[in-house]
């Protein structure tokens, strides 16, 4: 592999630019990458029917228990990203902890987790689109058209400066908790069809064989948080702006799923639930809100829920642009992928890779007969969760052993009893995942063994690729996971 360079007119080789634009973040803009990503308006549309069917009138305290989880895991998360600043957070942080076999492969999973996320969101995005076009405009568009089409806007803007794609994030994510709590207010302000009860949340009341299908459901929406920490080196004052937009952003997530849930069985009324979802449940939320704010609000719901999506991959797509950016500096893979543009300060040539990877994808889908909700979005989605829950436990364990060499640098609590306790609980979550699979996928053994093979393929490929380097360049071998901006 050889570095690319350039001459200067004194004949001096320097190498490109291949760091990104410092500062171009602040706090907020990290909250609304992370909130965005988790399409939190998709999750309640798409998601809170599925888990009243599993969870039944507990699903509000399935909600509030990821987010506890989550926050536990942010306690060593944040500890790690005081001290690390990489745009490949995960892989970071596993390669001071556990090594660099281990961060390497850490590295090829989560891009490919993300990757797969991207493609699924957009797929679900063109089919929400394509069907938004016709019930509100009249307008027939195939899916696959759609999902192009949207890749392609999210690809321009990504090209972009960082803080314009924060930008466009923004929007859509006031428009989508704006709608959210209109549709709430609403229901407050009319009245529900029993007395208002909190029993939801007591455990005496939960069903415990129910606990993990829910939890499937439940964990796998706050997926996009730990995204704070790729942004680490285009971040002002990082130290302090990483650790305060992830508690920021597991709060909101936390706080809008538990209330929105809570608030949607009470509209619908607890003893009432079980009949109310043998009538089309994926229409549930759309129902309730054209009962209680009018069928103008459930048009504009119908439209956010596109541009939910579209927010998702949009910032999946810049996850996984910067872990290929990461990637190339690290010498994991072709270092070109490392050049950021001259202005914008944006891994250009990862962008470029990663909308060329996302938009073949989308076109190859398009020319086959799979149903994109329940075949696309499953099968890629469902391995990213999968994936994603495997990178949190790592980092859990790496928390713990990087702070073993420097104790006294952070509290037992930071540097112990939060990240074992997180790594428990998501290996407990994770096995309930792996188990409870066919609730999600509707496949096989098989089946499922065959759609989470490219997370392990993936894996594998990183820890050879770190020992390859090992023996043709034992110098950048040494400083893997050291290189940042």
């Amino acid at each position: 592999m050889h570095d690319i360079a350039v001459a200067t007119a004194d004949t001096q080789i320097v190498e490109p630019d291949t760091i990104l634009k410092k500062g171009a973040i602040e706090a907020r803009h990290l909250v609304f990458f992370v909130v965005a990503a988790a399409a939190p308006l998709t999750v309640l549309a798409g998601f809170t029917p599925l888990s009243f069917m599993v969870g039944g009138t507990v699903a509000p305290a399935g909600y509030l228990v990821a987010g506890i989880v989550y926050a536990l895991f942010a306690v060593g998360f944040t500890a790690m990203s005081r001290r690390i600043r990489n745009a490949g957070a995960f892989y970071s942080y596993i390669t001071h902890g556990l090594g660099q076999s281990f961060g390497a492969g850490s590295a090829f999973l989560a891009y490919v987790v993300y990757t797969l996320g991207e493609i699924g969101f957009c797929a679900a995005s063109g089919l929400f689109a394509s069907s938004t076009l016709m019930s509100v405009f009249g307008i027939d568009m195939p899916w696959s058209i759609c999902a192009v089409l949207i890749g392609i806007t999210v690809c321009c803007v990504s090209y972009r400066r960082v803080e314009a794609g924060a930008r466009v994030l923004a929007v859509v994510l006031l428009g989508e908790i704006g709608v959210l709590l209109i549709v709430a207010a609403a229901i407050l302000m009319t009245g529900v069809p029993e007395a208002y009860s909190f029993a939801a949340f007591s455990p005496f009341n939960w069903s415990w064989s129910a606990l993990g299908p829910l939890f499937v459901i439940t964990f796998a929406v706050y997926v996009g948080f730990e995204q704070t920490a790729v942004y680490s080196e285009e971040v002002r004052d990082p130290s302090r702006t990483v650790p305060r937009a992830t508690y920021i952003a597991v709060a909101v997530l936390a706080l809008l799923y538990t209330f929105m849930s809570w608030i949607f069985l009470m509209a619908v009324g607890p003893s009432d639930l079980a009949a109310t979802l043998k009538n089309d449940p994926s229409m549930l939320i759309f129902r309730l809100s054209t009962s209680y704010a009018g069928k103008l609000i459930t048009d504009i719901m119908q439209i956010l829920v596109v541009t939910s999506f579209f927010a998702g991959v949009l910032a999946l797509h810049n996850a996984g642009s910067r872990y290929l950016f990461a990637l190339g500096r690290e010498r994991l893979l072709p270092h070109a992928l490392s050049i950021t543009g001259a202005k914008s300060g944006s891994p250009v040539v990862a962008v470029i890779v990663q909308s060329s990877i996302l938009i073949v994808s989308l076109v190859a889908f398009g020319f086959t007969d799979l149903d994109p909700y329940t075949q696309i979005v499953v099968w890629t989605n469902t391995p990213s969760l999968v994936g994603i829950l495997f990178l949190q436990i790592m980092t859990s364990v790496a928390v713990i052993m990087y702070f073993r060499r420097i104790a006294k640098s952070e509290g037992i609590w930071h540097r112990l009893i939060a990240p074992a306790l997180s790594a428990v609980a998501l290996s407990v979550v994770l096995f309930l995942v792996c188990t409870k699979m066919d609730l999600l996928t509707e496949l096989g053994r098989t089946g499922n063994l065959m759609i989470n093979i490219p997370l392990l393929l993936a894996f594998l490929a990183g820890v050879i690729r770190a020992s390859m380097l090992r023996r043709t360049d034992p110098e950048a071998w040494k400083v893997l996971g050291e290189s940042r901006m």
